[in-house]
């Protein structure tokens, strides 16, 4: 077992490189394989095709820039420090894997199945990550406890991807998902909403009320 997973960790990491470089539509399982050193039916005894390697690097990919912040929420004493690091974390991974998530094919309204399934996978992760930050802020007395963490954290997500796509649309003539300078820009539109939303999660009419 040991050795099937140090198999399919170079595969992935072998296809990621050429996933980078090359994009997906321009990399073939024999250059894959050319690359590793093995036969194409080796390749194959791993993978079924190519579209299970890009799946298994997303994955794998998702699984490393999210491995510590579980442990993060636990140890966290705001809500704001987590959502820093979050947004931290997600402009590096745009940053870094930009063309695994075909931006440019959201831009031209012709995204393909697949990149639908990875977008999902990934606000899948998201989703998740904002319901415990928002429990947590629960737990922390921050936000207000009646907040349904599951619900908002969806809510939110549907609310940051619209952002994305509209704001990809703006740059359509000259969209460059390498420029570090305007994913920047992008990144601190995010935080604006992200502030927003946890800003109003906040209030809490008992303690509000007895203010006045």
């Amino acid at each position: 077992m040991a050795e099937l997973d140090q198999k399919r960790t170079l595969i992935l990491e072998a296809a990621l490189k050429r996933f980078k470089r090359f994009g997906l539509s321009k990399t073939t399982m024999e250059e894959i394989a050319r690359d590793l050193d093995i036969s194409k039916g080796s390749l194959y005894y791993y993978f079924s095709d190519k579209e299970s390697i890009y799946v298994a690097v997303v994955e794998r990919m998702i699984a490393d820039c999210f491995l510590d912040m579980s442990d993060f929420v636990e140890t966290a004493t705001s809500t704001d420090a987590i959502i820093n690091r979050y947004l931290e974390l997600k402009e590096t991974m745009l940053k870094e894997y930009h063309f695994l998530f075909g931006i440019n094919q959201w831009i031209k309204d012709m995204p393909s199945t697949l990149m639908r399934q990875t977008i999902e996978l990934l606000q899948t992760v998201e989703i998740s990550f904002l319901s415990a930050t928002i429990k947590k802020g629960i737990c922390l007395g921050e936000l207000n406890e009646d907040t349904d963490a599951d619900a908002t954290a969806q809510l939110l997500i549907n609310v940051l991807f619209g952002l994305w796509v509209i704001w990809c649309k703006w740059q359509v003539t000259g969209f460059n998902p390498q420029d570090r300078e305007a994913l920047h820009c992008f990144m601190d539109r995010e935080k604006r909403v992200l502030d927003i939303f946890f800003n109003g999660l906040r209030y809490r009419p008992a303690i509000n009320q007895a203010r006045l």
